[in-house]
Parts: C-alpha cells; sequence; structure tokens
C-alpha cells in the first residue's frame, strides 16, 4: 500500500474551479492546510458541497473559520432522503486538471490520520487521458445533478459556476462516443442504486469470493445475507478492525462456514476505507469510494460516489503488505466498534432559524428566513457580526413573518472594516426578552470569484494562459497588489497553452486577432522599486518559466511540425522575448541570461542546433519537410501570420541588447553585432524556399512588442535594412 499526504494532491497548478464533496467539513483544517496548497491557494473558485444536516450542526459549533462563504463557498445538500455522503473532487482549468474519489472527508482526521482509500486521476490534455476525461466529465455531471438538493442561494450561486465553467475548460462539453467497455467509470446513487450496478455485473458472472472493507454495517447483516442469497457459493472476507469496525458478530454467526474475518494489523489509525471487490470466472472488480457496505448506501438512500474498477487484481492485492497487513481472527476474538452509520439529521430543527444570507457585490444583503414561535414576536432583525465579537455590530429590520426572503442595505460603515469571515443571525424581539437563532456565515457573492489580477476581471487572465499576450501587464498588477512572492508563484505555475492545431476529441481554437495594445513607456512598477529579498528570486522565476516554455512549447512545435501551430508558436515565441527584454529595462534580467536565449528561440524557430550538450529540431525545416518541400503554400502562411517579420525583429532585438558602443572598433551600430547568427538566419530562410521579409513586416512585429516608442522603432528600422 502506498501511504500518501493528502495535501501533496493539491501541489499543482491552480484550478478555474475547485468541486469538491464531502459529508462533514473542518472548517479550520481546510483553511489552514488544503487552502493553502498551490491548486487551492490560486484557485478561482472553490466549491465544498456537504450533507445540510451536518452543515447544520457546524452553524452551532464555535469554528475558526476565517475564509468560509468568503473565499470558498460551502453548499448545504439536502437529498430527498438519507444523507449526502461522497467524497469526489473535480479540480478543473483550461488544460485539465484532477479527479479525487475516495473514502475521505475533509477533515483532519479524514485527511491526515484515518486509513482511507483514495483513487486520483490527473487529466493532462496533451497526453493520453481520455479515461480520466471521461471520469472528469461524468463527475461534473454529478456536481450539477447535486446542485437540485442543494440550500437554494448558495445552489443558485453553485449552479452558475458550473455552468460557466466549460469556457474556462472546453474540454468539459467535448462530446465523447459511449463505450461499454471502461476500465474505470464514476458510478452514483443519483443514477441508479449500487447494489444493481454490481449485480448487473456478477450475475453474468457470479463472484467466487467477495472482499468487503467498510467500518459500518447494518445491525442485521443485511448485505452479507443479500449476497449469499443470490449467489450461494460466494465467500465473503470481510476485513476488519478491533473496537472500530461496527460488524455485528452475532447475526453472522449462522453464516460462518460462507464468511470468514480478517483483522488489520501494523496500524494504530482508524480504518476509514470503503472497498468491495470480488473475484468471478469474469474477472476481477470493485468498487471504492464512499459507500458502507450497508443497505443505505447500496440502495441509493444515501447519496454516494464510487469508483467502478474492471480488472482490479492488481490494485486489491497491492493493499496489504508489511505496511498493511492483515490476518485471520475468530468470531469469538473480533471486538467490533459502537459507533453507528450517520443518519440524516434534522436540518429545520429549532424554532427560529436563518437559512442563507448572501451579500451580493453591490452591498445589499439578500436572507431567507423562517420561525415556529409559538407566539409571535413584536418584530424580526437580522443581527450581523465578525467571529470574536460578542456583541453585533449592525441590526437590520426585516418583514415580521413566520417565512421569506427579503433583502435589506446594511449601513456602509457596518461592514467597512470586516476582512473576513461575516456572520448574520435572526433575532425575535418579545416584550420582555430576545431569541437569537444559530448564526450562518454570510456568503459574501462579490469576493468568492479570485482574480490575481486585481480587477475582478478574468479575461486577462485567461488571456495571458491563452496566448501570452499581457503577461507583463498582468504581472505588474498582480505584484501592485500582492508583491514579489505573488508575481514570482504565478510564473512558476504559469503554462501557456500549447496548440498546433490538430482536430481531436479536445477541440480546437478557432484563430481570434490579438487585440494591440498602444505603446506606453516601460517604466517599473512601484512595487519592483522596492527593496525586497526577493528580488534575486524573481529573475530566477523569469529564467525558469522561458526555459520551461522553450522546452515544452517552443521545441515541441519544432518537433512536430505543424503549420496550424504556427499561430501558438508566434505567441509563445513574442511572449518570452517581451518578458526577457522588459525585465532587462528595468534591471531585474542580466543581459547575459537574454542574449543566448533570444537566440536560441531563433535557432528553434528555423533550423534547429545540437551541441554538445543540448539539442533541437528547427520549426521552419520541419515544417518544409512535412509540406513536402511546398515553399509556395509555407510562404504564403508565414505572411499570412508574419513568422519572418517576427524573427527578424527578434534578431534586430538581440541585436540592441548585445551592442555596447566603443566596445569594439570593428561593431559601430547594433547591426554589426551578431554577424554569423545574422547570416545562419537569413541561410535558414533561403534554405527553405522563403523569401526575406520586407521592412513594413519587420516593422509590424517590432510594434507588436509595445515596448518601443516611436522614436526608438524609426532607429530600429535603420539597423533592419544596413
Amino acid at each position: 500500500m502506498k501511504f500518501l499526504d493528502f495535501t501533496s494532491l493539491f501541489e499543482a497548478e491552480p484550478a478555474s474551479l475547485a468541486v469538491m464533496s464531502t459529508f462533514q467539513l473542518d472548517a479550520d483544517f481546510f483553511e489552514q492546510r488544503l487552502l493553502r496548497c498551490p491548486a487551492l491557494a490560486n484557485a478561482r473558485r472553490i466549491i465544498v458541497f456537504m450533507d445540510a444536516g451536518q452543515w447544520s450542526n457546524l452553524l452551532r459549533q464555535d469554528v475558526p473559520a476565517r475564509l468560509l462563504n468568503r473565499r470558498y463557498l460551502v453548499v448545504p445538500v439536502r437529498p430527498s432522503r438519507g444523507v449526502f455522503h461522497p467524497k469526489l473532487n473535480l479540480l478543473a482549468n483550461g488544460r485539465g486538471g484532477q479527479i479525487q474519489c475516495g473514502s475521505n472527508n475533509l477533515t483532519r482526521a479524514g485527511c491526515s490520520s484515518n486509513l482511507e482509500i483514495l483513487n486520483s486521476f490527473r487529466l493532462d490534455l496533451e497526453a493520453d487521458g481520455e479515461e480520466a476525461l471521461y471520469i472528469a466529465q461524468e463527475s461534473y455531471a454529478f456536481f450539477k445533478r447535486a446542485c437540485d438538493d442543494a440550500e437554494e442561494q448558495a445552489g443558485r450561486i453553485a449552479r452558475e459556476w458550473l455552468d460557466e465553467l466549460p469556457k474556462l475548460a472546453p474540454w468539459l462539453a467535448v462530446s465523447l462516443p459511449q463505450k461499454r467497455s471502461r476500465r474505470a467509470r464514476l458510478v452514483h446513487t443519483y443514477e441508479v442504486s449500487l447494489w444493481d450496478r454490481v449485480s448487473a455485473i456478477l450475475d453474468h458472472a457470479p463472484p467466487r469470493k467477495l472482499l468487503v472493507m467498510s467500518p459500518f454495517h447494518d445491525p442485521d447483516a443485511r448485505m452479507a445475507k443479500r449476497v449469499l442469497q443470490r449467489w450461494p457459493r460466494c465467500k465473503i472476507e470481510f476485513v476488519v478492525q478491533q473496537k472500530t469496525t461496527n460488524l455485528p458478530v452475532f447475526q453472522l454467526r449462522g453464516l460462518s462456514s460462507s464468511v470468514s474475518l480478517f483483522e488489520i494489523r501494523n496500524s494504530s489509525r482508524r480504518l476509514h476505507a470503503k472497498l468491495v471487490a470480488w473475484e468471478s470466472d469474469g474477472g476481477t472488480g470493485c468498487l471504492v469510494g464512499s459507500a458502507n457496505f450497508t443497505a443505505a448506501a447500496f440502495d441509493a438512500l444515501n447519496i454516494e460516489a464510487c469508483l467502478l474498477l474492471a480488472g482490479a487484481e492488481d490494485c486489491v492485492a497491492s493493499l496489504f503488505d508489511k505496511e498493511f497487513g492483515k490476518k485471520p481472527v475468530s468470531f469469538e476474538d473480533f471486538d467490533p466498534g459502537a459507533e453507528h452509520e450517520a443518519e440524516p439529521l434534522d436540518v429545520e430543527s429549532g424554532s427560529l432559524r436563518l437559512v442563507s444570507a448572501v451579500l451580493t457585490a453591490n452591498g445589499a444583503l439578500r436572507v431567507t428566513y423562517c420561525h415556529r414561535l409559538k407566539s409571535g414576536p413584536t418584530s424580526l432583525r437580522i443581527a450581523l457580526r465578525t467571529p470574536g465579537e460578542q456583541r453585533p455590530r449592525a441590526y437590520l429590520s426585516i418583514p415580521n413573518t413566520k417565512t421569506g426572503t427579503v433583502t435589506v442595505v446594511p449601513p456602509e460603515s457596518a461592514l467597512a472594516d470586516a476582512r473576513g469571515t461575516i456572520l448574520a443571525s435572526l433575532v425575535a424581539e418579545f416584550g420582555d426578552h430576545r431569541e437569537e437563532s444559530p448564526p450562518v456565515w454570510v456568503i459574501q457573492e462579490g469576493r468568492l470569484t479570485y482574480e490575481s489580477s486585481g480587477e475582478g476581471s478574468s479575461s486577462t487572465r485567461a488571456k495571458v494562459e491563452e496566448t501570452g499576450e499581457g503577461l507583463t501587464e498582468f504581472l505588474d498588477e498582480l505584484g501592485g497588489r500582492e508583491g514579489f512572492a505573488a508575481v514570482i508563484e504565478y510564473l512558476r505555475h504559469l503554462s501557456i497553452r500549447f496548440h498546433d492545431g490538430e482536430i481531436g476529441r479536445y477541440g480546437q481554437r478557432g484563430f481570434l486577432p490579438p487585440i494591440r495594445d498602444p505603446y506606453h513607456p516601460d517604466v517599473a512598477p512601484e512595487w519592483l522599486l522596492q527593496p525586497n529579498a526577493d528580488a534575486p528570486a524573481l529573475a530566477e522565476a523569469i529564467y525558469d518559466f522561458a526555459d520551461r516554455h522553450e522546452k515544452h512549447r517552443l521545441r515541441k512545435h519544432a518537433k512536430r511540425g505543424n503549420i496550424n501551430g504556427m499561430e501558438n508558436f508566434l505567441d509563445i515565441f513574442i511572449a518570452l522575448i517581451r518578458i526577457l527584454c522588459v525585465y532587462h529595462a528595468r534591471g531585474v534580467v542580466h543581459r547575459g541570461q537574454l542574449i543566448p536565449r533570444i537566440c536560441r528561440y531563433l535557432d528553434v524557430a528555423t533550423m534547429g542546433f545540437e551541441n554538445d550538450e543540448d539539442c533541437s529540431e528547427g520549426y521552419l525545416c520541419t515544417l518544409s519537410e512535412n509540406l513536402g518541400d511546398d515553399a509556395d503554400y509555407l510562404q504564403e502562411v508565414s505572411d499570412e501570420l508574419n513568422l519572418l517579420g517576427h524573427l527578424f525583429a527578434a534578431l534586430v532585438i538581440v541585436q540592441k541588447v548585445r551592442y555596447v558602443p566603443l566596445e569594439q572598433e570593428t561593431v559601430r551600430r547594433p547591426s554589426h553585432c551578431l554577424p554569423s547568427f545574422k547570416a545562419r538566419l537569413k541561410s535558414a530562410i533561403k534554405q527553405v524556399g522563403l523569401k526575406e521579409p520586407p521592412l513594413r513586416d519587420v516593422r509590424k512585429a517590432l510594434e507588436e512588442y509595445r515596448m518601443f516608442s516611436p522614436a526608438e522603432l524609426a532607429e530600429l528600422e535603420k539597423e533592419v535594412s544596413v
């Protein structure tokens, strides 16, 4: 068995939307541990679906939550019967994401100290991830269905976010062919009972053996009896833990010829894993996820989510080793636990209840409330406070009715200094006393969407991640708002999308003419001028970002040589040169680091290079080979996208950086620098049958960098023709 630090699964690039589900939530653990991991810390939006009864319990506790319903949205779900019990997570962005399905709640015990089973799938759209894509789409559909059972206001916001997600992660909406045979699929009880799912498989090939791991069982051993009644020759092996598993020993004694117990050894962790695995003539398989081996779970009384795996023999066998072993134990020597499976709680208990409170972006508070008071109050008010405050900081009068939804506007000063969670409660006033409901966390709708740009718009960030355009401006905004560390962290995780025009299952991006901003003088922003110990780390982050994109984007284009990817190649080519040049002008990027990188980009763009330490194909060379040396067609597409204008513009830029007046007697102007490199570029273009670009094309390319004044452009133009 591989023991895993659950938080390590969130050491990934930020999610556009992270959707998680749990029966119970430990808000303090979630904020202190999980929310600080990269995938969630910089996630655009975060939703946590949880059982409404457990949410009601949470409201009655003094929970030290600072960011609940401010940085992440909690959505209470109340099924028509049973409890909401899945442990399913979907982290999605434009390039893929991750799906996690297991037995652990989002609690300290569930994520760190219990014995749980978790399956995680990473979805990489650049790799062969069809199996994970199926499961991701099934997970997405599950969460959309859960919104139907959610509390109205939180459910409304969650549904809107889920509906918007395919715009940021278009692969979620790609139509996939239906496959009868799959190694793994997500199954949940919104669709059909788990018992019907498993029976449909095993009726064709009755099981010889069933292995069951579950902390909770029915008091009457209902599921074991049901299995043996349907498949009498099956042997059932229960994996148990002393004083934890509540297995009904007395009920099973009469089935001892078909039932055996195996005790967990070598572990002091509480067993909370759920697994049902089988062997039959049809092969092996298992059901693993949130479902206990109970009728409530298997008969769709609860809402559960599990993975149904085929060919699972190796997976199940790998669970038991020296670290996590099992040994036979007799019925007489087994001491069962006393804890029982959770049952639905009455979420409407209490005579006074504030159902929800939503603070809109324009400062209005929308509340839904109800009461069952025997004698009518003289008035009803909403009390607002922040955690730790003994007395409400504001009261807002609402209609004195038994139930209602109303919008009120708090005084502007009431919440002006609120920097974290806001609590609201319903207060009923009587002549001689007052009654107050348990508080709820106000949903701060305008703050739930996290935008690193600081402008509250996702368009800038999406454009950067799609094409690299606007990267330096985005970093300026981010640095001004959050400082050096935020810029460094963003660069370390930023991955501009690779796209070579291949039409496949993940769709195709249509051509969008880029919007070119006008030139503005490149003055270093205030945050960059302040002394900071992280300044050297910023340079390293820029170098790492540039080298990563050269290797995984530019060189990948050069290797594939797909002419449909030329636009994406140029987007990344321009973005890398621009960030290096801008931060060179600001004193961050060293000249000796900039010059060889731009020269290498030009080699990758043309004929490639090879030396003792490194090598790469050339994009133009590979294009020419793939097109059968059709120079006319290559010239046509190159002219359309101004590829050659950009190559010569890059040459002029690197010559300008290289030039130092009076350094060498023979080098009297920038165009005299790097003569062998200039000759190599001209030779490469001639070798594939292309013509050198006219001056107007080079000037157009230089303008697109938006970092040269008209006077500087005029000086650079003079160097092109020399």
